[in-house]
């Protein structure tokens, strides 16, 4: 095993989603329902958006920054899937929504990241909205942000705070006609992209899972030498982790029970695999979270059991003064007639006194075997 070091155990960055929810980033209240407002940080200099339309034979690549490009892809025959990186710039979003007649309250929950994960299914799209969930081996982070996805008849829009690598995979697939992907309908693309999205979730599981390992590994060697907010603190995030994975599982049922005309019966097994792979995620999240509680238990039991053998040594040592204490104080009072006084080897006598008491007690209490 590598040597331990508290610095593995940093906060994971999932309290950080707490107060972008719940704290100076939340949505002013009172709205009107529709009202168009960036909730969460800008973490891109400009919305971008990345073109890609394909089928068995063709595939074209495009990368823009103006609505306008996507709007002539909007009713064509391949699948097209749209990337757009950045919600901060709302006449953009709120432009590209209106071209392709989005809703404005779906609108609504893509620009505030604090949405709820969900997916709805409407008479010419679905919305899908989920957390994006990713492990940084480097500085032990998870890094998360929002993702959505509205999926059309032959287009799929995506929708990214910022850019990220997670999504690679299923592009160089396209790239390279690997598997069903250029051959299959555009809800197919849409499986693939969640299912990269689930496939991150147990990279995210297996990198907290390994940090809790090394966190076990500590208390066992030296429960004292760490700390009590590190324990805390890890128990507290894992169960945020578990708030965010927990609605993948209501996203897959509502997608492979769905009626909608836009989910093939051809898909329909791969959005039942997926639902499969959520419930996995979420009970990994679950066995993780008994592991916190557990190591939480543990260090508070380790802690008690130190402060009891503390206790026990100095009740011993006082055990062993309270008989001599006593007779000291017997001898040490001032009676002029005491008759062991004037005996010459009364102070000899009495060591040898207290020294047969404590080796007396010694002996009692090894064999009661109270240490």
């Amino acid at each position: 095993m590598p040597k331990f070091d508290l610095r593995h155990l940093n906060p994971l960055g999932l309290a950080k989603v707490l107060t972008r929810e719940f704290g100076h980033h939340a949505k002013p209240p009172a709205m009107p329902p529709g009202a168009l407002v960036h909730v969460g940080e800008q973490l891109t200099d400009k919305v971008t958006f990345r073109i890609v339309e394909y089928n068995r034979e063709n595939i074209t690549i495009e990368d823009t920054d103006n609505v306008a490009e996507c709007l002539r892809f909007k009713d064509t025959k391949p699948v097209t899937w749209i990337q757009v990186t950045g919600l901060h710039e709302i006449e953009k979003i709120s432009e590209l929504g209106q071209r392709f007649e989005i809703h404005p309250l779906v609108l609504e929950d893509i620009l505030n990241t604090s949405s709820r994960p969900k997916a709805e299914v409407f008479d010419d799209y679905v919305f899908i909205v989920s957390k994006l969930l990713r492990y940084d081996h480097d500085t032990k982070n998870v890094e998360v942000q929002q993702f959505a996805l509205v999926v059309f008849k032959t287009v799929v829009i995506s929708f990214l705070e910022a850019p990220t690598p997670i999504f690679d995979p299923v592009l160089d697939r396209i790239k390279k006609g690997m598997g069903r992907i250029r051959g299959a309908a555009q809800d197919y693309l849409a499986w693939a992209l969640l299912d990269a999205v689930v496939d991150n979730y147990f990279g995210v599981i297996d990198g907290v899972d390994q940090q809790l390992t090394d966190l076990d590994d500590a208390l066992q060697k030296d429960a004292a030498g760490v700390e009590a907010n590190v324990l805390f603190t890890a128990k507290r995030e894992v169960s945020e982790l578990h708030r965010l994975v927990r609605p993948i599982r209501e996203i897959a049922t509502a997608l492979y029970r769905g009626d909608s005309a836009l989910l093939t019966e051809y898909s329909k097994p791969f959005f039942r695999d997926l639902y499969d792979h959520a419930i996995q995620a979420i009970e990994s999240v679950e066995d993780l979270r008994e592991l916190a509680a557990g190591l939480r238990d543990f260090y508070l039991s380790a802690v008690s059991n130190r402060m009891n053998e503390i206790m026990k040594v100095l009740t011993l040592f006082a055990s062993f003064f309270l008989p001599l204490t006593f007779l000291a104080g017997i001898y040490g009072m001032n009676f002029e007639h005491m008759p062991e006084l004037a005996i010459p080897w009364a102070y000899p006598a009495l060591w040898g006194v207290f020294i047969v008491l404590a080796l007396g007690m010694l002996v009692l209490f090894r064999k009661k075997r109270w240490f």
